[in-house]
C-alpha cells in the first residue's frame, strides 16, 4: 500500500503546484500603450521599469507619429518614457500603470511634456506630483526672498523667511500623511512611503505610522515590500538598535560582512582618501585602535573611495592595520547609503551583541567612550 500513498502524495503535490502556477498566472494582467507623438526627431520610443531591484527596457517603433506597446504585470508599477535606451537618461515621462489600457500624447523631444491617461493609479500619482510642484514653487519663491533680503543685508526679514521654508516643508508631509491616509488601497501611497518618508530628514515614526493607513490588500506588493524593508533598515541604524548587517568587498575582493565582528566592540568608520577631515582623524582612531585591541576592540573601515590604488595607498600610508571594506561606488555607497551617511567622517560604535551604542566619536571622544566600556 505504500507505494500507492507515496504516488498520491506525489499526484497531490504536482496538482497544488500546479494550481498554485495557475493562481499567480491569473494575477497577471496585459494592458496596451497607444501613443502618437508630434515634432519627436527619433524613430524609436523606449519604455522602462523596474522588478525585483532589476531595470527592465521595451521599445517600440515610431510610424506615422504612432506607436504602439502590450505590456503585462502583477499589480500596478511604475514606469517611465525616454528617448534613449539609457534607464537613467533625462528627460523622462514617470506613470503608473494598472489593469487598463494607456493613452499617451508626447510633444517634441521633451518626453516629460507629455499627457499621459492610465486609470486611477495615475490619477493618484498626479495628485502627488502636484503636491511636490507647490511645494517646489513655493520654496523657490521664499529662496529668492531670501537672496534679496540678504543682498539689501535686512536681517529682520532673514528669520520670518527661514521659518516660513521650515514650515512648508512640515506642511508637505502632513499633506502626503493625508494623501496616504485617504488613499490606502493606492501603490502610489507605498511609493510615497518609500521614497519621502525613508529620508534622513523625516522621523522614522511617521514613516511607520504611515505603513499602517495602508490597506490589506497592499501586503506583498512591490511598493509596500520596498517601504517595508527600507523602514526595517532604518530602523537597525538607530541608537539602541541591532545594527543592520551589510557586506562590502576588502582590497583582496574578499566579503567582509559587520555581522562578522560579533563578540568585539567595532566602530565602523566611514571614510575615503579623498577626505582631509577623514586624514586627520586617521591617527585619533590607530591611536584607540592600538590600545584597546587587546581588549575586546576593532575597526571596520568602509571607504567611499571609487579610486582602488588610491584607496589602498591611504590605507598603507595611514596605517589602517585593521578590517577595510569598499563598494568604489563613491560617495554612492551602499553601506554609507544604508546608514544614512551624508558626511565623512563619520562613525557608529556597535557593542558585541551587535547593537548601536554610540555615533559620530571623533577625536579624543572615542577614547573616553571605550574607556567607559573596557577599562
Amino acid at each position: 500500500m505504500k507505494p500507492k500513498i507515496i504516488l498520491l502524495a506525489l499526484l497531490l503535490l504536482i496538482f497544488a503546484s500546479a494550481h498554485s502556477q495557475n493562481k499567480k498566472k491569473q494575477k497577471v494582467f496585459s494592458f496596451k500603450i497607444k501613443g502618437s507623438l508630434v515634432k519627436y526627431s527619433g524613430n524609436t520610443i523606449y519604455l522602462h521599469h523596474k522588478w525585483d531591484e532589476m531595470d527592465f527596457t521595451d521599445s517600440a517603433l515610431v510610424e506615422g507619429g504612432e506607436f504602439v506597446m502590450t505590456l503585462k504585470s502583477a499589480e500596478p508599477n511604475m514606469y517611465w518614457f525616454t528617448a534613449t535606451r539609457d534607464v537613467n537618461s533625462q528627460p523622462n515621462a514617470i506613470f503608473f500603470a494598472e489593469n487598463k489600457d494607456v493613452k499617451v500624447k508626447i510633444k517634441g523631444d521633451s518626453i516629460e511634456a507629455s499627457f499621459i491617461d492610465a486609470g486611477q493609479t495615475q490619477n493618484d500619482y498626479i495628485e502627488y506630483r502636484n503636491l511636490g510642484s507647490l511645494l517646489t514653487n513655493r520654496q523657490q519663491k521664499l529662496q529668492a526672498d531670501f537672496t534679496l533680503a540678504k543682498q539689501r543685508g535686512d536681517q529682520a526679514d532673514v528669520a520670518p523667511i527661514q521659518k516660513e521654508y521650515q514650515t512648508i516643508s512640515s506642511q508637505y508631509i502632513t499633506d502626503l500623511k493625508s494623501f496616504v491616509k485617504s488613499h490606502p488601497k493606492s501603490a502610489v501611497s507605498a511609493y510615497i512611503i518609500f521614497k519621502e518618508f525613508t529620508s534622513t530628514n523625516v522621523s522614522l515614526d511617521i514613516a511607520t505610522e504611515s505603513l499602517r493607513y495602508l490597506d490589506k490588500s497592499m501586503e506583498g506588493t512591490k511598493f509596500m515590500n520596498l517601504a517595508s524593508k527600507k523602514i526595517n533598515d532604518i530602523k537597525g541604524t538607530q541608537m539602541g538598535a541591532l545594527a543592520t548587517d551589510f557586506s562590502q568587498s576588502d582590497p583582496d575582493g574578499k566579503q567582509i560582512k559587520l555581522s562578522d565582528f560579533r563578540g568585539k566592540y567595532v566602530l565602523v568608520d566611514f571614510w575615503a582618501s579623498w577626505c582631509r577631515p577623514c586624514r586627520i582623524e586617521n591617527p585619533n582612531v590607530v591611536s584607540a585602535y592600538n590600545y584597546f585591541k587587546e581588549k575586546g576592540f576593532t575597526v571596520f573601515s568602509v571607504s567611499l573611495d571609487s579610486n582602488r590604488e588610491q584607496w589602498i595607498a591611504a590605507i598603507e600610508t595611514d596605517h589602517l592595520t585593521w578590517s577595510n571594506a569598499s563598494d568604489l561606488k563613491g560617495g554612492a555607497n551602499g553601506a554609507a547609503k544604508l546608514y544614512g551617511i551624508q558626511s565623512i567622517p563619520q562613525n557608529v560604535l556597535i557593542d558585541k551583541e551587535g547593537k548601536i551604542i554610540a555615533k559620530n566619536l571623533l577625536g579624543p571622544a572615542l577614547d573616553e567612550k571605550l574607556k567607559e566600556l573596557l577599562q
